[in-house]
């Protein structure tokens, strides 16, 4: 629905399940979203059905990223904890196989993302929170404008030791300046 210069962002459907679950659970994955615990099949339906519900009720906008050149399932892109009052949101991009990594979908994802939410969801605000053990994404996110406004200390145990996370955000006149 939403067109990048490389990737496509569209509702997700029950019919990417298969492609969800083909990485879901690496441990790459799950290292850099958390929890770092396996889901099940009928957990991520669960969770595709509550995208469509939150959507409906205006809390968060939740999108499947596809390549455009192949459409090939890619991963997902998202605007949680939407507050209208506020104009304020939270994104979340998560680029699943390493293969698919490096190749500039999620910055891509990202700014398609971040035109729903200027142009379409009148949003003044949007912000992230990226562990400091993630510099790719941290560079992602920098490179697209998001400046980083502090770290919050020892905020999840992952792999025997705990990691920051890096609080990041970008204001709706500081995007169209960029753009």
């Amino acid at each position: 629905m939403y067109e990048g210069k490389k990737v496509k962002l569209r509702s997700f459907e029950l019919s990417d399940l298969d492609c969800i679950m083909k990485d879901w659970n690496k441990i790459h994955l799950r290292r850099e979203l958390g929890p770092v615990v396996p889901h099940s099949r009928s957990e991520r339906e669960a969770w595709i059905r509550k995208t469509w519900e939150n959507r409906q009720k205006g809390q968060a906008f939740v999108f499947a990223i596809e390549e455009l050149a192949t459409g090939d399932f890619l991963g997902h892109a998202s605007l949680n904890s939407v507050t209208k009052i506020n104009r304020t949101a939270k994104v979340s991009i998560a680029i699943y196989d390493d293969k698919n990594r490096g190749q500039g979908f999620g910055t891509d994802a990202l700014k398609v993302l971040l035109t729903i939410g200027f142009d379409y969801l009148n949003l003044h605000r949007i912000g992230l929170n990226v562990f400091n053990t993630n510099p790719g994404a941290h560079k992602v996110y920098e490179n697209v404008g998001f400046k980083k406004v502090g770290e919050l200390r020892h905020t999840d145990f992952v792999e025997g030791k705990y990691v920051n996370d890096i609080v990041m955000d970008l204001l709706e006149d500081e995007w169209r300046a960029l753009k």
